[in-house]
């Protein structure tokens, strides 16, 4: 079963919306909303989610800030255990300045699909 493909379009073949097809692509939507799901916002699972939103105004380096990881482990363990997930928190650019410098971290995520034996990433911008 295919899920559709955000941001939302028509589609003639797929029936009312484009779909994603491409498996690799479908984990990785799956990902970015498990990131971006808060919790209470799912209607029946008020657990599910790791609301990367709540952290937009957290000073980095805080505790809640670093505790962001364990959430992410917690979370994909639950509800995509067919991942090996690691998280990091990026706060620095390719060129060694510092991100906090403009207000901005970076979430990058990795994890690996043991099922088609494939890896990913996605990399979330959390701004201070």
């Amino acid at each position: 079963m295919y899920q559709p493909k955000f941001p939302l379009k028509f589609s003639d073949i797929d029936g009312a919306y484009e779909s994603i097809r491409d498996i690799k692509l479908n984990i990785k939507q799956n990902v970015l909303f498990l990131l971006k799901t808060s919790p209470g916002e799912w209607p029946g699972h008020p657990e599910i989610g790791v609301g990367l939103k709540h952290f937009l105004f957290e000073n980095y380096p805080s505790r809640n800030l670093l505790a962001i990881n364990k959430r992410i482990k917690d979370q994909f363990s639950k509800y995509l255990p067919f991942l090996e997930v690691e998280s990091k928190i990026i706060d620095k650019d390719q060129y060694g300045n510092a991100l906090t410098d403009y207000n901005q971290v970076k979430l990058v995520v990795k994890y690996s699909i043991a099922p088609i034996n494939d890896a990913d990433f996605v990399e979330v911008a959390i701004a201070e």
